[in-house]
C-alpha cells in the first residue's frame, strides 16, 4: 500500500478501525460452522472464470481471460477501425477503439483485436474477440448519425460473413463490404492461430435480442430465432474453416428476457407452438445448434454464452441501489448472487414476479445443454453486482467466483468500467500474494451452515491435499462472526490474507495473527463485519508451492514487506494508531 498522505492515512485509520479482518482477542457476535472435506466432490475449476470485458483489461488485475465485446463492438468495422455507439450515445461515430492503442497500432486493421491480444499475451489470459453479424457497421468516423441516414446508406458498410473468394491481409476499402471471414483470416495470420498465441474465440456478435433498440440505425427490425441460428451457423463454419481449434462462444445474449423468448421475437411463438418440449429459446437454440453440428461433421458452438445482470432489489424497492450505509439493502445485495444456484432463495425481482420459472440459473442453463447440445461449454461474458467502491464489491464478486468454480462455469468477465472492489476479489483468486499465487485448479467440498451470514470455498491443487486454499465471506452488517473450520486433515501452518473496508486492495495478515486459530484439523478464523478472508493453509511451509515460498521470503524483509491490520481497538487517537502501525509494522506493496 502506497501510503501518499500520512494524514489521510491517519484520518481513516481511526475512522475504519471496526471495519477490519482480524481481531485482537475473542469476537462476539455470530458463528458458523465451515467444513471442509478434500476428498470428497473434486472438480476441476476452470482458470477463465476470473475474466474481465476489455474495458478493465489493463487495470492492475491478474485475469485470466478477456473479451472484446458490448454494443459498440456490434458496429465495428475491422477494415478502419471505426465503430458506432449505437443508443449508447447518439449513434455516434468515430475512433473509439484506436484511442487507447499505441501509436503505431491506430492505423493497422483490428486494432481492437491486436490490442486484446497484446494484453492477453502479457497476462497469460484467454483472448475473446467479437465477431459483427448484424449486418452492417460504421463505414466513418463523422460524428453522429440520424434517423435518415440509417442503413443502407454511406454512413455504414454492409457485411458479409463469408467473402467467397481470395482473401486480402490488406483489406479492400472501397468495395463497400466488409467481410467477416477476411478478419479471421487477417488475424491469424497476423497474430498465429488459436493454438499459437493468436485469438483463443470467437463471440457470435453481442446481445442480437436488442440489436433493434441498441442498433436501430443498423438493424431496425427484430432479431428473429431463425435468424439468429442461421448467421451463427454460417459464421461457425466460416471461422472453423480458417482455425479449426478456434472457440465459439453463442449468442451472447442480454439476460433473462432473451432467455425465455429472444426479447418477444416474432418467430418465437410459432416455434414454441411447433415444439412444446422447447421450455424456452434457449432450447431452440442449443437444439438447432447440434442439428448443425449433426449436419457438418464438426461442433459449431463450443460455449453457450449469455449475460448476467441481478434484477434484485434492495429494501428500498429499487434495482441495483447504492445504499451500502443501510443493512437490510446490503442484505438484499450480499444475497442476490444465490439466484445463480439456490433453489431454496427467493429474489425480490420482476422476475420472481413473473414466476421465475428459471431461477436459479445456473443449473437452468446446464439442464438445457445436457438436454439438447451435450458437451457445450458455458459462459457468463457480461454480470456486474456492483459495489466498485464498498467492500460489498468484493464480497459479491468472491462469492461469485467460487459460485461460478462451484456450478463448472467454463468462462466469464465482469463488465463495468469501474471496479476497484471487484478487481481486489478477483486478485484474491489469482494472485493474493503478488507472486502469482491463486486459488487451486481442484474445487473441493466446502460447506457451510449459515449461507446468509457466510459463504465459503475451498481447494486444492490436482490430488495433492497437503495445502488449502480456502476463501471466506462475512455478510453480517455489524456482527463479527466466527468461522469454527473443520479440516478434516491435520494441518500446521495457516497464513491470512484479505479485503475489507479499508481501501480496495488485498491486505496480508501475515503467518501469527490473532485473528486464526489453527489447532491440528481445526482452524477457527474470527471475522469483522463485511469483510472476505483467504486462508493458505498447508501441512507445513515446505508443503507450499514456489511461488508461495517466495512470498514467504519477501516477508521476511527480502523483498516486499506487509501491512497486517491492526484490530480490535477502541478508542485511542488516530496519531496514536498510526504510530503504533508504523512502528510495528513494515508496508505491503499494493495488490490491486
Amino acid at each position: 500500500m502506497r501510503i501518499r498522505n500520512l494524514a489521510a492515512f491517519m484520518a481513516a485509520m481511526s475512522i475504519m478501525l471496526s471495519c477490519t479482518l482480524s481481531v485482537s482477542g475473542t469476537s462476539s457476535g455470530r458463528t458458523v460452522n465451515i467444513t471442509v472435506d478434500t476428498g470428497k466432490d473434486r472438480k476441476a475449476i476452470s482458470p477463465y472464470i476470473y475474466g474481465v470485458n476489455a474495458e478493465l483489461m489493463e487495470n492492475d488485475v491478474s485475469c485470466k481471460a478477456v473479451r472484446a465485446g458490448g454494443n459498440r463492438y456490434s458496429a465495428y468495422n475491422w477494415e478502419t477501425n471505426a465503430s458506432n455507439a449505437g443508443a449508447d450515445w447518439k449513434n455516434i461515430s468515430d475512433g473509439y477503439f484506436q484511442q487507447n492503442v499505441p501509436e503505431d497500432m491506430k492505423d493497422k486493421p483490428g486494432c481492437a483485436a491486436l490490442k486484446l491480444n497484446e494484453v492477453c499475451t502479457a497476462k497469460g489470459a484467454y483472448p475473446l474477440m467479437t465477431l459483427q453479424l448484424a449486418g452492417y457497421v460504421s463505414a466513418d468516423m463523422n460524428g453522429e448519425a440520424s434517423k435518415a441516414e440509417r442503413a443502407p446508406s454511406d454512413r455504414w458498410k454492409k457485411v458479409e460473413l463469408v467473402k467467397g473468394d481470395e482473401f486480402s491481409l490488406t483489406p479492400d476499402l472501397n468495395d463497400g463490404t466488409v467481410y467477416m471471414d477476411e478478419f479471421v483470416n487477417y488475424l491469424v495470420n497476423t497474430l498465429g492461430d488459436s493454438q499459437n498465441g493468436g485469438i483463443r474465440g470467437y463471440s457470435l456478435d453481442n446481445e442480437p435480442g436488442l440489436w433493434s433498440s441498441t442498433h436501430s440505425l443498423v438493424h431496425p427490425e427484430k432479431t428473429t430465432c431463425a435468424e439468429i441460428v442461421e448467421k451463427s451457423v454460417t459464421m461457425s463454419k466460416a471461422v472453423k474453416d480458417i482455425d479449426p481449434n478456434a472457440e465459439i462462444f453463442g449468442p451472447a445474449l442480454f439476460g433473462y428476457g432473451a432467455f425465455t423468448n429472444f426479447a418477444d421475437a416474432p418467430d418465437w411463438k410459432k416455434i414454441k407452438n411447433d415444439n412444446p418440449e422447447y421450455k424456452w429459446f434457449i432450447d431452440y437454440y442449443l437444439d438447432e445448434m447440434k442439428k448443425a453440428e449433426d449436419e457438418n461433421g464438426r461442433r459449431l458452438l463450443d460455449v453457450l454464452d449469455v449475460h448476467f445482470y441481478t434484477e434484485a432489489k434492495g429494501a428500498c424497492g429499487k434495482r441495483y441501489c447504492e445504499h451500502y450505509g443501510d443493512p437490510d439493502c446490503v442484505y438484499n445485495k450480499l444475497n442476490s448472487t444465490r439466484s445463480f444456484w439456490d433453489d431454496t432463495y427467493t429474489e425480490d425481482s420482476w422476475i420472481t414476479d413473473a414466476g421465475a420459472e428459471f431461477l436459479p440459473i445456473l443449473p437452468a442453463l446446464k439442464e438445457s445443454i445436457d438436454t439438447y447440445y451435450p458437451g457445450t461449454k458455458l459462459a457468463i461474458t457480461e454480470y456486474d453486482f456492483q459495489g466498485a467502491y464498498d467492500v460489498c464489491g468484493a464480497i459479491m464478486e468472491a462469492d461469485t467466483l467460487g459460485i461460478f468454480a462451484q456450478n463448472g462455469v467454463y468462462a466469464a468477465n465482469l463488465f463495468t468500467m469501474d471496479a476497484q472492489y471487484q478487481l481486489a476479489a478477483i486478485n484474491l483468486y489469482t494472485n493474493y500474494d503478488g507472486s502469482g499465487s491463486g486459488f487451486g485448479d481442484t474445487l473441493v467440498s466446502c460447506t457451510t451452515d449459515d449461507i446468509e451470514t457466510s459463504t465459503a470455498y475451498a481447494a486444492i491443487n490436482g490430488d495433492n491435499e497437503d495445502v488449502i486454499t480456502l476463501v471466506v465471506t462475512n455478510k453480517a452488517f455489524d456482527d463479527k462472526t466466527t468461522a469454527n473450520i473443520e479440516l478434516g486433515n491435520e494441518y500446521k501452518y495457516a497464513h491470512l490474507y484479505g479485503i475489507n473496508s479499508m481501501s480496495a486492495q488485498l491486505f496480508d495478515m501475515t503467518d501469527s495473527n490473532p485473528a486464526v486459530t489453527l489447532n491440528g484439523s481445526s482452524l477457527t478464523l474470527e471475522m469483522e463485519p463485511r469483510t472476505v478472508s483467504l486462508l493458505v493453509i498447508a501441512k507445513d511451509k515446505e508443503a507450499l508451492d514456489t511461488r508461495e515460498a517466495v512470498s514467504s521470503a519477501a516477508e521476511k524483509g527480502e523483498g516486499k514487506s506487509s501491512l497486517p491490520l491492526i484490530l480490535g481497538i477502541v478508542g485511542g487517537a488516530a496519531a496514536l494508531v498510526a504510530a503504533i502501525v508504523f512502528a510495528v509494522f513494515r508496508i505491503k506493496k499494493n495488490q490491486h
